[in-house]
Formats: C-alpha cells, sequence, structure tokens
C-alpha cells in the first residue's frame, strides 16, 4: 500500500519509519498533486509499492541524504543540481515551473499588480530562501516595482501548500503559488493569474536519478498517461 509522507516546517519523518517501500521518491511540496497521481497509475500498473515524500525542498533534499534510500527527487533542476552530497545520475525534464498570484473566494484580482491595492491586507508567501515559488515571488515583487507596497503584507509560510490552506480558509486575501497547486485545489479558491515570466527566473521541473530502483517508475512518466497526469496540473 502507498504511504505518502509529508514534511512539515519542522519535522522530517526519520528514515526508519519512511523507506519500506520498494521505491521511495521526493519531491517538492507544490508538486503533491501531479506526483501523488502518477505514482497511483504506476503502482496499479506495476504493483509496486512507491513511498512518497513532500516538503521543504531543503528537508526533502536532507532526507535524501541522511537515508540514502531515496530513488529520485522532483524539483526545480537548479537546486537539484547543486545539491550537496547527492550524486544524480540523470535529470528527466517534466515541465516549466509557472508562478501565479492566487486569491481566496471573495477577492477577485484581475493583474498581479493589483496586490498592492488596499483591498489587499495579507499576501502569503512560501519561504523566499528555500522555496522556489517563494524566490519566484520576491523576484517578481522587486523586478514588477511592488515590493516597497507588499512587503508589509506578506505573511511567509513554509511551501506552497500552505500558502494554498491559508487562502483556502481566508486567513490571507492572495497568495504566491505555482500553477500546479493552483489547478489542484481551485475548488477552494476564488480564481488566480499568472505572473509575467520575464519578471522571475526560468524554472525548470525536472526529476533527478539518484538510483536504479527508479527507473521503472522514469520510464513511465514518459508515458501517455502520466504525461496526460503532467500536463493537466499545467507542465
Amino acid at each position: 500500500m502507498r504511504k505518502s509522507l509529508a514534511i512539515s516546517a519542522v519535522l522530517i519523518l526519520s528514515a526508519s519509519a519512511s523507506f519500506a517501500e520498494d521505491l521511495v521518491i521526493g519531491a517538492g511540496a507544490g508538486y503533491r498533486r501531479p506526483m501523488a497521481e502518477a505514482v497511483a497509475a504506476y503502482e496499479a500498473q506495476s504493483g509496486k509499492s512507491v513511498g512518497e515524500v513532500y516538503g521543504n525542498m531543503g528537508q526533502v533534499l536532507g532526507q535524501a541524504r541522511e537515508s540514502g534510500k531515496m530513488a529520485m527527487v522532483c524539483g526545480d533542476k537548479a537546486v537539484l543540481a547543486k545539491a550537496e552530497g547527492l550524486a544524480f545520475e540523470r535529470f528527466l525534464p517534466m515541465g516549466t515551473g509557472k508562478l501565479v498570484v492566487a486569491f481566496r473566494k471573495g477577492v477577485s484580482l484581475a493583474d498581479p499588480a493589483k496586490l498592492a491595492g488596499d483591498n489587499i491586507t495579507k499576501v502569503g508567501i512560501p519561504d523566499e530562501k528555500s522555496a522556489i515559488y517563494g524566490k519566484a515571488g520576491r523576484q517578481y515583487l522587486d523586478h514588477a516595482g511592488l515590493a516597497a507596497k507588499v512587503d508589509p503584507k506578506l505573511v511567509t509560510v513554509a511551501t506552497v501548500p500552505q500558502v494554498t490552506a491559508y487562502l483556502a480558509t481566508g486567513d490571507v486575501d492572495a497568495g504566491f503559488l505555482n500553477i500546479t497547486d493552483a489547478i489542484g485545489a481551485k475548488d477552494d479558491l476564488g480564481g488566480w493569474v499568472e505572473v509575467d515570466p520575464s519578471l522571475y527566473q526560468p524554472i525548470d521541473i525536472t526529476c533527478g536519478v539518484l538510483d536504479a530502483s527508479a527507473e521503472g517508475f522514469a520510464a513511465f512518466l514518459a508515458t501517455p498517461p502520466a504525461q496526460e497526469i503532467l500536463h493537466h496540473y499545467g507542465l
């Protein structure tokens, strides 16, 4: 049976409790939805069990290093390529990451620049130091000249799904997400608008293979059923 493990901002589950499956993969929390669906489809086809670790990329990479048992990690290629203590055999292209500004129900934004408006009082953003879309959100605010007006409204959390949760509960009016999580949570959101990609550094989403045990799942990710899942989530 598949075990899905979410890493919180303050907790990394121990390797002894986490890696009993045939294969273990890790990914940034913002890509949990498509990866979990792809894993479920692969398990149904192959009969193998796959453990999943999701969270802040720094935590996921740390878990991969400490356990030595994670066979694949998916996320921003620029981050994976610089990860210390991990030797990726190859990288599988997954798609281009897209930054969006999402808003809660009862709010409507036609343009990301409207974050500076008086009707927006709290703006969720993932950790700017370690989360891909927190970094991209910071780059957008700086390049668009919005930092002075929006920075006092920022509510920083660890991961994209935490921003999504705050939007769903109305604890923030708007927030920076990747389009993948926005699509998955669309019923809980008022909507979203894409950010001009020229205002943040390109985000190349890949899966880095650490061990040959990942080859079966890697091959599955290139098949039409898996590609349909990824495309559905904006990749």
